[in-house]
């Protein structure tokens, strides 16, 4: 009934045929291997698990060689299979599941059921049982003694309806899948958050967002949820006013499973993407004018540099740029190499303060006209950490400055990675979603975006510790490593009390947690 996983290969048995619907990323391949060697060859680091731990019990990684040498795989992989596959995504080899990143592991039970009453019969049959999606978590919400539940294979488009501008999808669909699909009916998403690989019911279970002036949560699109329970009960067509839909919308696959969903789209459109160098001063003076201009904006922020990169996509009907695409992923595996190689050597090299603002102003001016999709989200990046706060919009520069200045201390003490900050933004009126970190406020997205080597844990505690005297939110897809249950009720106040009586309601039994569920969102009897 489901697909055997074979334990000495990490594929299907057996092997997959070009009509078998499990994801590609999932199975091992020569190419990992290869740059498996390459990084033993180069950086000489253990690599039986990067994730280890020093005496302080903070997570530290292995030198930026291990991480430079792993990017650099990853983008060739990706030009040499002509924009088609990643090496740094999550996967099953051999007997256990790995992250996008490879530091979070788990000996992996692995089941890809592919109707709906298959993943009913699985959680009633377990335990205990955690969904994975594309496995781009940076957190041990993966984790599982019990059954590890891929939806790779319950994917793909169930319906598109032109009238309505509607699409039905399975809750395994990768959104590098269903955009291109969408946009062959002529239909698009109205935003869209930064990555293409992750799945559907991932980016509903963390609740991912994008940025700009009008809402920018996919699940504000949202019209439908069909949602399987810890009993096995399926709940169909849950709409945006229902509260089990909101429990489920970033609630970590703790109520249930989300095996389908129903979009509402747009007309397909293009955008026209520019990218330039300002002050941050600049920044801070022209939001409210680019916002105006443009609709959609976010920032780079960088330590040692009050230069930013700015970031702006507008609606236009203009033709796309001739190779558009192309130097688009051009451009995303500049960056990402750099951010590896050049930008996590100066880091650890302590040259940051003297080198980050002339790097900076010898950055060039890019505009392109893109598919919207193509515009909004990209599919390299370098090996790296996030960690990611949502604080008042009113209070976006302070606070970016006093985490940067939280960086820039730190590394006057040791060395530490590169660090860049993506600032973005939504606006007040995201309540479908009880644990939704920025429901009830204007709010600006502070994701911290630290380089995988060397101190990680250490900066990321200065922050969680920051976290706890404000009431800036996490985002809990993102780093969650000494935050608890407390914590987590504090930031979201009465609607985390909703929240708990929604899953004690649909996962009595607890099948849907573990360790990390339990530490931020409580034992499911604990209230």
């Amino acid at each position: 009934m489901f697909a055997p996983i074979d334990a000495a290969t990490g594929g299907c048995t057996p092997p997959c045929l070009s009509d078998h619907q499990c994801s590609p990323f999932i199975h091992w391949n020569p190419w990992c291997e290869l740059t498996t060697m390459v990084v033993v060859a180069f950086s000489r680091a253990r690599l039986r698990r990067i994730r280890k731990r020093r005496s302080s019990a903070r997570i530290e990684y292995p030198n930026f060689l291990v991480a430079a040498v792993k990017t650099i795989g990853n983008t060739t992989r990706y030009v040499l299979s002509r924009r088609r596959h990643l090496s740094l995504e999550g996967r099953l080899r051999g007997a256990e599941y790995r992250n996008w990143s490879g530091d979070r592991r788990h000996p992996a039970n692995f089941a890809q059921p592919a109707t709906p009453d298959e993943v009913a019969e699985l959680i009633r049959s377990a335990s205990s049982i955690r969904v994975v999606g594309a496995g781009h978590s940076f957190n041990d919400s993966l984790k599982t003694d019990g059954i590890t539940l891929s939806l790779d294979r319950l994917a793909g488009v169930v319906q598109i309806d032109r009238t309505t501008k509607q699409a039905t999808v399975w809750g395994g669909t990768r959104l590098r899948d269903l955009t291109p699909a969408l946009l062959e009916e002529g239909l698009a998403f109205r935003t869209l958050a930064s990555h293409d690989a992750q799945s559907v019911a991932g980016i509903l279970a963390t609740d991912v967002h994008g940025t700009g002036r009008e809402p920018a949560h996919t699940s504000d699109s949202v019209v439908a949820i069909d949602l399987i329970d810890g009993t096995g009960t399926l709940h169909e067509n849950l709409g945006p006013d229902d509260e089990r839909f909101k429990a489920a919308i970033g609630g970590l696959g703790a109520v249930g499973v989300i095996t389908k969903v129903t979009f509402q789209c747009v007309d397909a459109f293009n955008l026209r993407q520019g990218t330039h160098v300002e002050s941050r001063t600049w920044a801070e003076a022209n939001l409210d004018d680019l916002f105006e201009t443009h609709g959609h904006v976010s920032f780079y922020a960088y330590p040692f540099t009050d230069q930013v990169h700015v970031h702006t996509w507008s609606q236009t009907d203009d033709r796309r740029s001739r190779l558009g695409a192309f130097r688009e992923s051009l451009n995303e595996t500049k960056a990402a190499v750099v951010a590896a190689t050049l930008g996590d050597a100066m880091a650890h090299w302590g040259l940051l303060p003297k080198t980050a603002t002339p790097t900076m102003k010898l950055q060039r001016r890019s505009r392109l006209v893109l598919h919207s999709h193509e515009a909004f989200s990209r599919s390299q990046y370098h090996l790296h950490q996030e960690l990611e706060v949502a604080v008042p919009r009113d209070r976006v520069w302070s606070d970016l400055q006093h985490l940067l200045d939280l960086y820039e201390r730190r590394a006057g003490e040791q060395r530490l990675p590169f660090l860049l900050v993506e600032v973005r933004f939504s606006p007040a009126g995201h309540d479908i979603s009880f644990l939704g970190a920025g429901s009830d406020r204007d709010t600006a997205w502070l994701c911290l975006c630290l380089n995988q080597s060397g101190a990680v844990g250490d900066y990321f505690a200065d922050v969680e510790e920051w976290v706890r005297g404000t009431d800036a939110r996490v985002h809990l897809g993102k780093w969650c490593e000494d935050l608890d249950v407390n914590d987590i009720a504090r930031m979201h106040d009465g609607r985390f009390e909703q929240f708990q009586a929604v899953r004690r309601r649909l996962d009595p039994d607890g099948r849907f947690s573990n360790p990390f569920v339990d530490r931020v969102l409580g034992p499911v009897g604990g209230g």
